[in-house]
């Protein structure tokens, strides 16, 4: 599978060392973007990384989107990935606010936290289907 194909198309499936090689080099690119960002525009920054996440954003639900085909899914199960990029663009407004958090934004953070174990287990941990599916045959 070529780069062009494994970052930007939702067809295929792949392993789990791939899930996990991606996700390491999400977050060090997030971290690297949010460090870098807050010491060269720091008045900026409640701007740019939301337009940073949204760049990956593709990628991100591209690879996904595979290791749930790699268990036999569908796409629809991305729909889990809603209250987690909900909350990672609205992550920079909220730090800025010195009340505390309201009730809307514990359930908001509750449910991005319990889509977020569900996708950990279900593509960072379980096995893929053996063999061909539906999807396309086993990652080597």
């Amino acid at each position: 599978m070529s780069m062009k194909e494994l970052l930007f198309s939702f067809k295929g499936r792949i392993g789990r060392k791939v899930f996990w090689t991606w996700n390491v080099i999400y977050y060090v690119l997030i971290a690297g973007f949010a460090t870098g960002i807050s010491v060269l525009f720091p008045a900026y920054a409640y701007i740019l990384l939301p337009v940073f996440l949204l760049f990956l954003l593709v990628p991100d639900l591209a690879i996904t989107s595979k290791r749930w085909h790699d268990r036999g899914k569908s796409n629809l199960w991305l729909l889990l990935n809603i209250p987690l990029v909900l909350g990672r663009l609205a992550t920079p407004a909220a730090t800025q606010s010195v009340d505390g958090a309201s009730p809307l934004q514990m359930v908001a953070t509750t449910a991005a936290l319990a889509c977020g174990l569900w996708i950990l287990v279900e593509c960072g941990f379980m096995k893929g289907t053996d063999g061909e599916n539906q999807y396309g045959p086993e990652p080597k």
